[in-house]
């Protein structure tokens, strides 16, 4: 999955590529990282556009779609919980 639209400029591109690469970068030390970077980029994506900001918002949006992308932020292995 490509971080940007489109119809994306190349700097609103370029910001949500370097978001991707210290989330993944964190994602890398604790594997669950990735659903609370993206509760916290859904707040702030709803903060903007109540500002009224409405490309800034879209930035955020596409970081947070970025973030369910298992291709790039592999859910954490669930133990099976079975003894052998």
């Amino acid at each position: 999955m490509s971080a940007d639209g489109p119809d994306a400029d190349p700097a609103s591109a370029a910001l949500v590529e370097v978001a991707l690469c210290i989330a993944q970068t964190l994602h890398e030390r604790d594997p669950n990282i990735a659903e609370s970077i993206n509760f916290a980029a859904g707040k702030a994506y709803n903060r903007l556009r109540q500002r009224g900001e409405k490309e800034a918002a879209e930035i955020v949006y596409r970081f947070g779609r970025a973030l369910l992308d298992h291709s790039l932020f592999p859910p954490p292995e669930e133990s099976s919980g079975e003894e052998t």
